[in-house]
């Protein structure tokens, strides 16, 4: 198959791009358009690129192909899917040899940028993701490469807000795709902590029984609750050994390790950082059979 830089071949894409030169005031203080366009694949072929200070996002109009990034890892493109890739880092695309893509593509980079595409990785762990607001990534990006016919520096500010809008646009992707994750699953994951807090091997027990292909329910527990998963677990034993020490008259040490936080030290210094008092102290406040 063969291997070009760019789509600057005759023959290999049929393409409508606009290069834009940003000014010393955009680059400095704005979100820039370095290159933005149009391109249909006439034929398969590599397109590679690293070491290049810009992002690229592209939209698969139609067709597909094959993005190479992180490293080796290959992911398959369809219809309808968004990439995102930072240029300093390798990669290459390609067009099928049965259904060639046509594709729409901005070049971008600005201080911003870094944040919202750290954040983006963060959510999606990989550079593609599915839209599913097909419509509304193509009149942006159509937006954003009309706006290059614009050669004075109000153009550029209005690039730089279309851009800040298609970036803007990814993240609500990214909080759709988000909650998109069943809220039955998380809700059984907590009904099995609040059951099995006591189990010593917990989240292997709750990876095991909840987690599935792309799916990792540390992170995803996190996102949703603002906690680690370890915390909330913790946080059910705390809740329990303060219930225990309020209306039984075990004793602290049974409390420890019923509780399942079966270290003293730790049991100590949970009440301490939150309830700003010692467990019997606690239950001197709190226990209505010692009042």
């Amino acid at each position: 198959m063969d291997k070009i830089n760019f789509f600057l071949e005759e023959g290999v894409t049929s393409s409508n791009r606009v290069l834009h030169t940003p000014s010393s005031f955009a680059k400095n203080n704005l979100t820039y358009v370095q290159e933005a366009g149009t391109l249909k694949s006439l034929k398969p072929h590599w397109c590679e690129r690293d070491n290049v200070e810009s992002y690229l996002f592209m939209f698969v109009k139609s067709g597909n192909g094959i993005l190479r990034a992180d490293g080796d890892v290959e992911y398959e493109i369809e219809q309808g899917d968004c990439i995102w890739v930072d240029c300093r880092k390798p990669y290459a695309h390609r067009s099928s040899e049965e259904n060639q893509w046509e594709l729409m593509w901005v070049h971008f980079n600005g201080a911003e940028v870094k944040a919202y595409y750290d954040f983006f990785r963060r959510t999606n762990k990989t550079p593609v993701f599915r839209a599913l607001k097909p419509n509304a990534m193509t009149e942006s990006l159509e937006e954003i490469i009309g706006l290059q016919s614009r050669k004075d520096v109000y153009g550029e500010f209005e690039s730089a807000l279309a851009l800040r809008q298609l970036m803007t646009l990814i993240m609500l992707e990214m909080k759709s795709k988000e909650q998109k994750v069943s809220q039955e699953l998380f809700e059984a994951v907590r009904a099995y902590i609040v059951e099995n807090y006591t189990n010593d091997n917990l989240i292997k027990e709750i990876k095991a029984q909840f987690e599935t292909d792309g799916l990792d329910i540390q992170a995803e527990f996190k996102k949703r609750y603002g906690l680690e998963l370890w915390d909330y677990i913790l946080n059910r034993k705390f809740t329990v050994a303060k219930e225990l020490l309020r209306f039984t008259i075990k004793p602290v040490e049974e409390i420890v390790e019923e509780s399942g936080i079966r270290n003293t030290d730790l049991f100590y210094q949970l009440f301490k950082e939150n309830e700003g008092v010692s467990p019997e102290e606690y239950r001197r406040n709190w226990a209505q059979w010692i009042k």
